[in-house]
C-alpha cells in the first residue's frame, strides 16, 4: 500500500500547488461551461476521501459535517470569494487527512467495510478498493483543475 499513499502524495502535493498559485478570485471563478471552480474541487477530494474510506468503514472522520456539507457529491459554490482562513482550511486537511488515513490503516482500525456503489457503478467492498479508488477519482478532479485553470487563463 506504500505506492499507493506515494501517489496519493503527489496528487495532493500538485492539487496543492494550483491551491497556492490561484488568487482567491481564480480559486471561486466558475467559467462558462464549468459547473463548479478550482477550491471546490479541491475541498471535494478531501471529502470524498473521508466518506470513501472512514464514512464506509462506519468510523467517524476527521472532518466537520459543515465542510462535508459543503463539498460532497451533488453540492456546488455558492460563488463567495473564499478568505484566506477558508483557503488555509482546505490547505491543511489536504494532508492531515491523508497523513490520518495512512497511520489508520497501519494501526488496522479499518476492520469491516459497507458495500458502496460509486458514480461510475464501480463497486467499493473493502479499504483498500477504497483507497485505490479514491486515487481515481482524484486524478478526475486534478484533471479537472487544470482544464478550470486553462479556461480561467483565457479570460
Amino acid at each position: 500500500m506504500t505506492k499507493a499513499f506515494n501517489l496519493h502524495k503527489a496528487i495532493r502535493a500538485r492539487l496543492l500547488r494550483f491551491l497556492d498559485e490561484a488568487t482567491p478570485e481564480q480559486l471561486a471563478l466558475i467559467p462558462e461551461g464549468f459547473h463548479n471552480n478550482i477550491l471546490w474541487n479541491i475541498a471535494h477530494c478531501v471529502v470524498t476521501q473521508q466518506l470513501y474510506c472512514y464514512a464506509n468503514s462506519d468510523l467517524p472522520t476527521y472532518l466537520s459535517d459543515d465542510f462535508i456539507a459543503k463539498y460532497r457529491k451533488g453540492t456546488v459554490p455558492d460563488g463567495h470569494i473564499p478568505t484566506a482562513a477558508e483557503i488555509e482550511e482546505v490547505r491543511s486537511l489536504m494532508f492531515s487527512t491523508l497523513d490520518h488515513l495512512e497511520a489508520d490503516y497501519a494501526k488496522g482500525i479499518f476492520k469491516h467495510y459497507n458495500h458502496y456503489l460509486t458514480g461510475i457503478e464501480y463497486p467499493l467492498t473493502n479499504i483498500d478498493e477504497a483507497i485505490y479508488f479514491n486515487i481515481s477519482h482524484e486524478g478526475v478532479h486534478l484533471g479537472s483543475v487544470l482544464a478550470l485553470k486553462c479556461a480561467i487563463a483565457k479570460k
